[in-house]
């Protein structure tokens, strides 16, 4: 028998697609000379998406069947790729 999770009444699978469902895939953030390269590859790529919260902007981007977010902050760049259901 699975043990409930707190007062949710989830088991531990149960909890860890929700949380899925709610945060969405899980990312990583590119660092170093993989993140340049990438930086270089999808100025390449027409993002999917762009969106603007007033403080940053983000480009959603595809390529090579992996989806990639770009976080343009006043004074950073961060970008993040989507890991798959197995990474």
């Amino acid at each position: 028998m699975t043990a409930k999770i707190n007062s949710l009444n989830m088991t531990p699978d149960e909890a860890r697609a929700f949380v899925r469902k709610i945060m969405g895939p899980e990312r990583r953030v590119l660092e170093g000379t993989e993140r340049e390269h990438m930086l270089t590859v999808l100025r390449l790529v027409e993002p999917t998406r762009s969106t603007n919260n007033q403080r940053s902007f983000t480009d959603e981007y595809v390529h090579a069947g992996k989806m990639y977010d770009v976080h343009y902050f006043d004074d950073e760049i961060v970008v993040e790729e989507y890991l798959d259901e197995e990474s």
